[in-house]
């Protein structure tokens, strides 16, 4: 038995967490290099395939058999799931003018690599398991022959012999597709370029919400698994079927709310006459270089929906006050002047941590009518802190129609080996037959800060 299967076996017999995070710091850069690939540098959306993976992986450790080679295991559902997420992100993110967190951690690749990068994965796809099981042992993961032969359960010169035609085979197979390479400058860069370092902290971060998704939806037993596969296998043939079953009454209505920026208009909301600071500039005091700067200014497609980011709309909480801060405690008035189906704002929360279900702050709808409506924004169920610490656990909003719609970099998070990152929330307006004439941004003067870089209007 591997060292790997010896590992999987004390997680999914005994439950060692530790046994599982070995498994995780082994594999994880082949899992987020792999979808970095596949996904064309982008990072988020490479983190959310690993993250899916390793849940996966630790879901179903029990099923798995226990001569299993890991690293294909984790190349392949890698593979498969960065596919189906691209395909599912294509149309959302097609209109996305900037890269952005990866530029920090890819270097420059070399000419030979760019050609060789869009295709090597859909080339190691036409490898046998054995085939790419070896690539992937000796060249990805720098194993020596003695390892791969133990893994493959072959003697050392049975592993080098199988790493070499193996290496001829998936030469062959992308100079079909154009990307031709000798054999000595193909296993170069598959030994140096194709799994590079994920950004500092993220495994421990994905190893401890991984474990946390296993506990929550508990162990995938072999009926689930098949349930699985059927459904996999049924989709398209029943996918007809389906819509027309959600279109035809509240289960459509239910579908279509946790997916809000699927189809409508919008229209971007002017808040340039509110803004608390720039984007290149901290809006608080004595924090010069705390920025969003990386972000971007101008108008953006964040998961599927436009946003006009221009500033930062920062609102007073107890512990900014307490240092002596000068913000506003609400913005009042903001102009919108039309009917909507919902609201959707780009945000996040600073400077302090509040229970769960704290409302941080709201979002109070006037209607021409004189009527009024008042959104709570809770902590942890519409947002969380800006700041992502690599040594904190991985947490993520509760709200089903909250996701996480940008990460990046600035200097004092880089320093710390940090990350941070905004929130995007739909909000219903119960009163969608009504104009809304204002909106106003009120602080719910928990400890917390909450503030608001965007805000869009859903028809």
């Amino acid at each position: 038995m591997t060292d790997d299967a010896q590992q999987l076996s004390l997680y999914a017999l005994k439950g060692d967490e530790g046994a599982f995070r070995e498994l995780v710091a082994r594999h994880f850069d082949l899992a987020y290099s792999t979808a970095l690939r596949q996904a064309n540098g982008d990072a988020q959306l490479a983190e959310d395939v690993a993250q899916s993976v390793f849940t996966d992986l630790a879901r179903k450790a029990r099923l798995l058999p226990r001569n299993l080679v890991l690293a294909g295991w984790v190349y392949e559902a890698t593979r498969f799931a960065a596919a189906k997420a691209v395909r599912s992100e294509q149309r959302r993110r097609a209109r996305e003018q900037e890269a952005f967190a990866m530029q920090e951690f890819t270097p420059e690749p070399a000419p030979e690599w760019e050609r060789l990068r869009p295709v090597l994965d859909a080339a190691m796809g036409k490898l046998n398991a054995k085939d790419r099981n070896a690539v992937l042992l000796h060249y990805f993961e720098r194993k020596d022959f003695r390892a791969v032969g133990t893994a493959l359960g072959v003697t050392d010169d049975a592993a080098q012999k199988r790493v070499a035609r193996a290496l001829g085979k998936l030469r062959a197979t992308l100079a079909r597709s154009g990307a031709t390479a000798s054999t000595s400058s193909l296993a170069v860069l598959l030994g140096t370029t194709c799994v590079a370092p994920a950004p500092v902290g993220l495994a421990l971060s994905v190893t401890k919400a991984s474990l946390a998704g296993a506990a929550a939806a508990g162990p995938a037993s072999i009926g689930t698994v098949l349930m699985e596969t059927l459904v996999s296998f049924k989709a398209l043939l029943l996918g007809a079927s389906i819509l027309v079953l959600f279109l035809g009454g509240g289960i459509a209505r239910s579908f279509y709310a946790t997916h809000p920026a699927e189809q409508g208009q919008f229209t971007t909301v002017d808040l340039s006459h509110y803004y608390s600071g720039d984007l290149q500039t901290s809006w608080t005091p004595a924090y010069g270089s705390n920025h969003l700067a990386a972000l971007g200014q101008g108008k953006r497609i964040l998961k599927g929906v436009p946003f006009d980011i221009q500033g930062v709309v920062q609102l007073q909480g107890q512990e900014f006050k307490r240092r002596g801060y000068a913000l506003p405690e609400g913005i009042i008035g903001i102009p919108v002047e039309s009917r909507a189906r919902g609201i959707h704002i780009l945000h996040a929360n600073s400077g302090a941590e509040d229970p769960v279900g704290t409302t941080v702050a709201s979002l109070v709808l006037h209607y021409s009518d004189g009527q009024q409506t008042e959104l709570a924004i809770r902590h942890g169920i519409h947002l969380l802190d800006w700041w992502v610490w690599p040594s904190a656990p991985l947490k993520a909003a509760q709200d089903p129609n909250t996701t996480v719609a940008w990460t990046g970099r600035n200097p004092p998070a880089e320093h710390h080996g940090a990350r941070i990152r905004l929130f995007e929330t739909w909000f219903a307006n119960p009163e969608s037959e009504k104009p809304i004439q204002t909106i106003d941004y009120v602080s719910g003067m928990a400890q917390s800060a909450p503030f608001m870089v965007a805000l869009t209007i859903e028809h």
